[in-house]
């Protein structure tokens, strides 16, 4: 009954090899790291700095018909935006998406938002 089976430990071997491999994002022995942790910049992409971020999405609020009469805070940190405001709903949504697009941005959250009737 305990026999050796080499099918069942190739299986199991298999097996290990796969989990440890699915760490999402380790770096190596050799200091390389996987592309699950790298971020944009890291992949060669243009990495915007905070003050730039911020400026890109104030500059797209302006320019917003919905967006240019509202009064948003904006502050960014390390890529994450966050919007502070007295707005309606719509223009809330209006500008999280408008704030996600511009480059860099890694999330949008809404720090202090007080709604507005439409």
């Amino acid at each position: 009954m305990n026999t050796f089976n080499p099918v069942l430990a190739l299986l199991t071997a298999l097996a290990l090899t796969a989990c440890t491999g699915m760490g999402g994002g380790s770096t190596s022995s050799d200091g390389t790291s996987s592309a699950a942790s790298m971020s944009d910049s890291d992949r060669g992409g243009a990495q915007a700095n905070d003050s730039e971020i911020t400026r890109a999405i104030e500059n797209a609020f302006k320019q917003d018909d919905l967006l240019s009469s509202t009064s948003i805070s904006v502050s960014s940190s390390g890529g994450v935006v966050s919007l502070s405001g007295s707005l309606t709903a719509r223009a809330a949504n209006r500008a999280v998406s408008l704030a996600r697009s511009a480059p860099g941005v890694r999330r949008v959250v809404w720090a202090n938002i007080n709604y507005l009737p439409e």
